[in-house]
């Protein structure tokens, strides 16, 4: 991790999670609700303490981040949590040489950086990874995250569910926990305010490798996103794709490049930034979108969803 000079970003007092959310993150959870047996599921997840257990594991194996624990690190979080408005969740740095980090809990979540992650990227990018965890903090993720790691791992192995529920489950499950990284993509952007940054990190992470990032161009990575799109002339193609995507955890970096483009060049990422945005005290009087009926805030002139004036 190479150093950074300090910026001063904009801080975003009282926002809600409203104002960054994407509208496949919506969708895909309100599904994923409705799936028979989700709520035993959680329950079970709760009374056998697997937060405790992580968060004991973690205290005992990896480094907790603290004003005086690797300060710097410290510092770069503290801020991230200062611009989305968050409180601080504890920070682990764990020795793992995959490039990789997650959030974990519900009542008190816990963020957890691998040493491979923090070996590849600099100071701005690091922090924008920082954003991107915060970012499942603050819009809610944290429980039905925490629950679709469990159903990789181990929970459905002790419960007494058919292996159909438990696969419509996983299929739900990971098709909102794609989706949920959209959202979270965004809330990065609002630590950074800097798109560079973001695509970095989305090229860092596909080519693995500082080096070759050297030779990186951005624009030829965004157009990448353009050449998948045009497999899709194919059935075949299109069957291959779906049987890739939905064993993936995330969304494809060159997707996600384009998407957190398309959003900074959005209205919605321009209110924001000009401090107009729903706030936590707001999230009661949403009203309507007089043309595709989303409930919004209603402090934006913009809907989210279809982009339109919301003030006609």
């Amino acid at each position: 991790m190479t150093s950074a000079e300090p910026l001063t970003r904009k801080r975003f007092p009282r926002l809600s999670s409203t104002a960054f959310e994407h509208p496949a993150d919506r969708q895909a959870l309100e599904a994923l609700r409705r799936i028979p047996g989700l709520d035993k599921i959680v329950k079970k997840m709760i009374e056998l303490g697997w937060e405790r257990f992580m968060r004991i594991e973690n205290l005992g194996s990896a480094v907790h981040v603290s004003p005086k624990q690797c300060p710097k690190i410290y510092k770069l979080f503290k801020e991230a949590c200062e611009i989305l408005d968050v409180p601080e969740p504890d920070l682990f740095l764990a020795s793992n040489p995959f490039v990789n980090a997650y959030t974990f809990g519900c009542d008190r979540p816990f963020i957890v950086l691998q040493s491979g992650l923090v070996d590849l990227l600099d100071e701005k990018e690091l922090q924008s990874v920082m954003g991107h965890e915060l970012g499942h903090v603050k819009a809610g993720h944290v429980l039905y995250r925490s629950l679709a790691l469990l159903i990789l791992t181990v929970l459905y192995q002790v419960l007494p569910i058919s292996p159909l529920v438990t696969m419509a489950m996983r299929v739900a499950l990971m098709d909102w926990y794609r989706k949920s990284e959209l959202t979270a993509d965004r809330a990065e952007l609002l630590v950074t305010q800097d798109l560079q940054v973001c695509l970095n990190v989305h090229m860092k992470l596909a080519a693995g490798s500082k080096t070759v990032f050297q030779q990186m161009d951005t624009q030829e990575f965004l157009r990448q996103a353009d050449s998948y799109d045009d497999l899709d002339h194919s059935t075949l193609n299109k069957f291959y794709k779906l049987m890739k995507e939905t064993q993936l955890t995330h969304p494809l970096p060159v997707y996600r490049s384009r998407e957190i483009k398309n959003w900074s060049e959005s209205k919605q990422f321009q209110e924001i930034m000009a401090g107009h945005y729903p706030t936590n005290d707001q999230e009661v009087t949403v009203r309507s979108c007089p043309h595709c009926g989303s409930k919004i805030s209603p402090s934006f002139f913009f809907c989210p969803d279809c982009g339109k004036n919301s003030r006609v």
